[in-house]
């Protein structure tokens, strides 16, 4: 079994058969976002750190998409083993994500007032954190429902968690430069290693 060659054989077959349309249309809306965000003058720190926060968010729920593999619902036995499918569907849509929203970043930053500075390491996290535990999500959907709908309970339960801490901005979505923003971003690295324990346990092969 030539394991080694797999993925790059795989790469054009996968990348036409994720259904990129949700994550296009979660970019095209964050980069509107961006342009929208205080329109004809200035970017302030805190506006972009808003709309950073709602791209990472609309990513995350749609990158999930990816992860559904049609294959699996109309083919008993394939030559490749799951966990390799999803975990090269989960890097290319990752990828997808990252540029789409260092593309808003970018929009933002171009616009910031003058002698503001954004704090990207803490967005960087924010970020990440949203695109994994959207994916987390729809991956174990999938991995008990593998067809569309799983992809959107994902992204409903992303949607379900991120309103749900909306009550405790303060700490959980820090003012940029706050006091606590060091602290409250410590916290959110140490939730990383969580979603991607559940995509390890959910991109398993699924017994027959």
């Amino acid at each position: 079994m030539r394991v080694v060659s797999l993925p790059g054989a795989l790469l054009l077959p996968l990348l036409r058969a994720i259904d990129w349309v949700p994550l296009i249309a979660a970019a095209v809306v964050s980069l509107g976002l961006a342009m929208a965000t205080t329109p004809g003058s200035t970017v302030e720190p805190a506006n972009a750190t808003i709309t950073l926060r709602m791209a990472g968010v609309l990513l995350g729920a749609a990158a999930g998409f990816a992860l559904v593999d049609a294959a699996a619902v109309t083919t008993a036995v394939t030559p490749v083993p799951r966990w390799l499918r999803q975990w090269i569907r989960t890097l290319l849509v990752v990828g997808a994500a990252a540029i789409a929203w260092a593309g808003t970043f970018l929009a933002l930053t171009a616009r910031l007032a003058d002698g503001t500075e954004m704090q990207t390491p803490g967005l960087v996290t924010e970020a990440a954190v949203s695109l994994l535990v959207g994916l987390a999500c729809t991956a174990v959907a999938v991995r008990q429902r593998p067809e569309r709908m799983a992809a959107v309970i994902g992204a409903a339960a992303l949607l379900a968690v991120a309103v749900s801490t909306l009550p405790y901005m303060e700490y959980v979505w820090p003012y940029p430069a706050g006091p606590r923003w060091d602290e409250i971003h410590q916290g959110w690295l140490s939730v990383l290693p969580a979603p991607l324990l559940a995509l390890v346990f959910a991109h398993r092969d699924v017994a027959r």
